[in-house]
């Protein structure tokens, strides 16, 4: 159905940030320690411990979690306008109507005849969220309209890894200036590490499909 060259480079595409995932955390405590070390004022100690402790691994997260959701969806167009061209379908994606996951499902649904697993809808729409709350809202809860805030919740609420809590700190071109406490998304590595799994199952179940009946 897909070539094995589009196939390789969403499998290393996906390797690659789980690579990225497991190799940050041990750079970034290396470097931790190493500051920790050349530093002797208490107020250049607890910078670098918010910086480091905090805001560096939100910021990792935050990326991560977007660039995901970035190459979900490319690598999902890349392989249905594959299925178009090998096997001559009267339409393509972009035909339809809606947002992406409107359109993917109402293409894999009536022009490829494919159903897959609500489970697989379900970390496509999370993971689009989480995305579109790091991207339009900076995580910040406060930023959000309410259907969005409500919907994070649920999406909190339902996947190990994630959290809302309360964000004390500013961190702008000059010291870590206190102000009021906000409520901001945070991402753990267990989520990070789930929705790499869950789209090497999603792409897995797309390759291993037949190829459509008809035009």
């Amino acid at each position: 159905m897909s070539s094995d060259l589009d196939k390789a480079t969403t499998r290393n595409f996906l390797d690659g940030l789980r690579f990225f995932l497991t190799t940050f955390d041990d750079q970034r405590d290396a470097a931790r320690e190493d500051d920790a070390i050349a530093l002797t004022e208490s107020r250049e100690h607890h910078a670098t411990s918010i910086v480091f402790g905090d805001l560096v691994p939100r910021l990792q997260r935050y990326s991560f979690v977007v660039l995901l959701a970035v190459i979900l969806q490319a690598r999902i167009a890349v392989f249905c306008k594959t299925l178009r061209l090998d096997h001559g379908l009267s339409y393509s994606v972009d035909d339809m109507e809606g947002d992406f996951i409107a359109r993917l499902r109402t293409f894999l649904k009536e022009v490829v005849e494919l159903q897959l697993p609500a489970e697989l809808w379900r970390w496509m729409e999370d993971l689009l969220l989480l995305s579109r709350c790091i991207s339009d809202a900076a995580g910040n809860l406060d930023m959000m309209g309410p259907a969005e805030r409500r919907r994070l919740h649920n999406v909190v609420q339902r996947r190990p890894g994630l959290a809302l809590e309360p964000d004390d700190l500013l961190f702008s071109r000059g010291p870590l200036l206190p102000r009021q406490a906000e409520t901001v998304l945070v991402i753990h590595n267990e989520f990070c590490l789930d929705a790499v799994t869950a789209a090497q199952g999603l792409f897995g179940y797309l390759y291993q499909h037949p190829a459509p009946g008809g035009s």
